[in-house]
């Protein structure tokens, strides 16, 4: 289990990249062949699909991170047992979140299963399948760190440009 963590960091952080490398291509493909007078059909749909799942993508690597932003002035304030229980609290609210992303992706995903992309050869439902893997992969970031904080480790916020993973 301890080697699988480092490896599904790393795959994440290698389809970030791959999918904004693509993002940028896709863009920069579709302004060059309109400024060329001959637009590609498909350009801004897979822009579209593209930016989506960098989205969530990017999502996952931010909680991983803990790199979201979070307003502590107030809970710095609080008893440390406080602090903790208000991060259980926090936690559990984004676990909610993400079952509930989960849950509605699937019908999301069963709705469009069998619609055609216009310019695209595949299902629109590729769009929503990035939904269940990020909201799967934020209910095990957020049960982690609940477990982190009843385990009395200290969960250090990254600080702003700071890369701990």
């Amino acid at each position: 289990m301890n080697a699988l963590v480092p490896f599904l960091d790393r795959l994440v952080r290698t389809a970030a990249v791959l999918l904004l490398l693509s993002l940028l291509a896709t863009v920069v493909l579709g302004v060059v062949f309109r400024q060329l007078n001959n637009p590609l059909a498909w350009s801004d749909e897979l822009a579209q699909y593209l930016l989506v799942w960098c989205g969530f993508v990017g999502w996952i690597i931010a909680a991983r991170r803990r790199s979201h932003i979070r307003i502590t002035i107030f809970a710095e304030r609080l008893p440390i047992a406080m602090q903790r229980g208000l991060e259980v609290l926090t936690q559990a609210a984004i676990i909610l979140f993400a079952a509930i992303l989960t849950r509605y992706s699937y019908g999301l995903i069963e709705r469009t299963w069998d619609v055609d992309s216009i310019a695209l050869p595949v299902s629109t439902a590729a769009l929503y399948v990035a939904m269940p893997i990020a909201g799967i992969a934020l209910m095990l970031q957020a049960l982690a760190e609940i477990g982190d904080v009843l385990a009395g480790r200290r969960i250090v916020t990254a600080e702003p440009g700071a890369q701990p993973l």
